[in-house]
């Protein structure tokens, strides 16, 4: 009866399947380390979450479709976030005392996020604060700080008066004349001239009051009234999130047990094994080097 002798591959089979029964056999000694650690360190940050500082996130919504205003959603929201308004609105609120102007700018931005929808020209902002009360109070002051420079000034703002003026006069003076042709047609003293001339009339004071009311428009600027959502008093905080916190310390913690268990096995099978121990050596040589080499 003869036995056939053990291939390469057979031998490497036999090893796979003894690397893997090894594995398990690992895992089995360490189960309830592996299992209570995650879970001890994971109800840690549970209960952590609950007592990091909260932040509350405020949301107001602007519709910039506004007839007579050219200024457009994109521009809307890169203002919001400007340099100048931030600034503004830090100084208004004493946000930041201490800081330098640089500093206090990059403290804003992280706070100030606006954004415009792709499918319309709404500009939504949000703003972040340590209370509800302060999210909401920098939210009003975002858009108080930037209304007031939407509203014309200098020469743009001398040249649209003396448009408006010039159009309520005009309006005043075809208001008067249609009266006078309303009546003549009332007492039939009215010909065919006289009727399409009232007609001319009223199409003619309607467009007049409409670029009064877009002459008006501009010179106001956007308002409070363009907010189709005012700034929001939030309820509930959007950071920390403390069920996310547990479940990512658990998970970090699983793994650092792992590699901590895996390499411990290691370290204790290379005195057995010649093969394992020389890898282990030129592992710590490799660390050792690395170590060496990277600056302090």
């Amino acid at each position: 009866m003869s036995v056939d002798a053990p291939t390469p591959e057979s031998l490497e089979k036999n090893a796979d399947e003894i690397d893997l029964l090894d594995v398990l056999l690992i895992l089995a000694q360490h189960i309830k380390l592996l299992i209570a650690g995650p879970i001890l360190v994971g109800i840690l940050c549970l209960v952590a979450g609950f007592w990091l500082p909260k932040t509350f996130e405020s949301i107001s919504i602007l519709d910039a479709d506004k007839q007579g205003i050219s200024v457009s959603p994109s521009v809307i929201a890169n203002l919001a976030t400007s340099a100048n308004v931030l600034e503004a609105v830090a100084e208004e609120l004493g946000l930041e005392k201490g800081a330098s102007k640089a500093s206090r700018i990059k403290t804003m931005t992280t706070l100030v996020h606006a954004s415009q929808g792709r499918q319309d020209k709404l500009v939504t902002l949000r703003t972040l604060g340590r209370t509800p009360e302060q999210a909401q109070q920098l939210n009003a002051a975002i858009w108080k700080h930037l209304f007031a420079m939407t509203i014309p000034r200098g020469g743009e703002l001398q040249r649209l008066q003396s448009m408006l003026k010039t159009e309520q006069a005009r309006l005043a003076e075809g208001n008067e004349l249609e009266q006078v042709t309303a009546q003549l047609l009332q007492k039939g003293q009215t010909t065919d001239n006289t009727a399409r001339l009232y007609g001319e009339l009223l199409a003619s004071n309607s467009e007049r009051m409409r670029t009064i009311a877009k002459l008006q428009t501009q010179m106001e600027g956007l308002t409070v009234d363009d907010l189709v959502q005012t700034s929001t008093l939030p309820e509930l905080s959007v950071k920390p999130k403390p069920t996310m916190i547990a479940v990512i310390g658990a998970a970090a913690t699983a793994m650092l047990l792992l590699l901590f268990v895996f390499a411990r096995h290691a370290l204790q099978s290379a005195s057995r094994r010649p093969e394992l121990a020389d890898k282990v050596a030129r592992l710590r040589a490799l660390f050792r080097q690395r170590a060496r080499s990277t600056p302090l």
